[in-house]
């Protein structure tokens, strides 16, 4: 088999080392999976940095999400999983010819499913129904803010949002992603580069009026989506892309939790708000049969036509650099899938 191990941290071009390995054994609850292709999240550009703490120590092999055929499986794995074409969650091993998964955490597919578009569904669009329908429920005429709008999981939230009609404002970081939110259907497409978006909701909805903020940026935006924050609406925090492109140092990790800032509680409960985290990985290190019901379901919605994964670039597996400098650049929309 063959593997993408990060042998350093740094910069894509130099990260990453092509190994032949031996062959895996799944354990009793694996599926072994011979690996079309896998996807990309950026995630994976913060474990590259050594910015993401989940990580393991180098070297190691990222990756959360593929899409292959079930080539073995350990005793505990039912029969209906023989042979299957399946999208699986990892944790890490991802990027590689050859890897396991826990079955729970995997969906048999169609055939005529494209792997991208599958492997979307894996951690990005998971990710995102697990705020959108698995945690509680969102009403039709609320108001949903999404950063990253743009991105694989700024895709799934629209589409979510947009099934239990839920009106979308969308950010993003340029002009010619404005004019794929509005593609996407998107409200109120904002470019946040030229715009200061905390004043042009205000001007156009006024204050308190957003029910739901999706937000994977953390820094100094938590401050300004809890001014905008509706009485009774929540802020799912579940990235920190604001700290990317810093080098790995206690100082930067201190400024960059100053600036994201601390909520008390009590003051949260005064408005009948709430603040929750989400760590998809840990969630799968504890309950894995979340993730399984979650893709599962999302399969379902997929082969209805009610979702529709974007696939932005496809790449082969010996240009994983550039895959991963388009990821890290925030110049690409939807799914990044690499294919062996």
């Amino acid at each position: 088999m063959k593997q993408l191990t990060i042998t350093k941290y740094g910069n894509a071009d130099e990260a990453f080392s092509l190994e032949d390995k031996a062959d895996l054994v799944p354990k009793e609850r694996d599926l072994l999976i011979a690996v079309e292709g896998f996807g990309l999240n950026f995630a994976d550009v913060m474990a590259r940095n050594g910015l993401y703490k989940d990580a393991p120590k180098i070297p190691f092999v990222p990756g959360y999400e593929v899409v292959g055929k079930v080539v073995g499986k350990g005793d505990l794995v039912p029969e209906e999983f023989a042979g299957q074409r399946v999208v699986a969650f990892t944790r890490f091993g991802g990027y590689a010819s050859q890897t396991v998964a826990d079955f729970r955490g995997a969906a048999v597919i169609d055939a005529s499913i494209p792997g991208g578009e599958a492997c979307a569904l894996a951690t990005q669009y998971c990710t995102a129904y697990y705020m959108t329908d698995y945690s509680g429920r969102m009403h039709a005429g609320e108001t949903a803010l999404i950063h990253a709008c743009a991105g694989g999981v700024g895709v799934a939230l629209t589409q979510l949002c947009h099934r239990q009609g839920v009106r979308v404002i969308g950010l993003c970081s340029s002009p010619e992603k404005v004019a794929f939110l509005q593609e996407q259907g998107v409200e109120i497409p904002i470019n946040y580069k030229a715009n200061a978006y905390k004043d042009v909701i205000e001007n156009q909805l006024g204050k308190r009026k957003v029910d739901y903020v999706f937000n994977t940026v953390a820094g100094k935006t938590f401050k300004n989506d809890l001014s905008l924050l509706a009485y009774g609406g929540r802020i799912f925090c579940f990235g920190g892309a604001a700290r990317s492109g810093k080098k790995g140092h206690l100082i930067n990790d201190v400024k960059f939790l100053l600036q994201t800032g601390f909520v008390s509680p009590l003051f949260m409960m005064m408005k009948s708000q709430g603040v929750i985290g989400v760590n998809m990985l840990r969630l799968a290190d504890n309950n894995i049969g979340i993730i399984g019901s979650c893709l599962r379901d999302l399969v379902g919605l997929h082969a209805a036509g009610t979702i529709k994964p974007v696939v932005g670039a496809t790449f082969e597996a010996a240009a994983i650099a550039e895959a991963h400098t388009l990821l890290e650049s925030g110049k690409s929309t939807g799914k990044i899938y690499v294919t062996w």
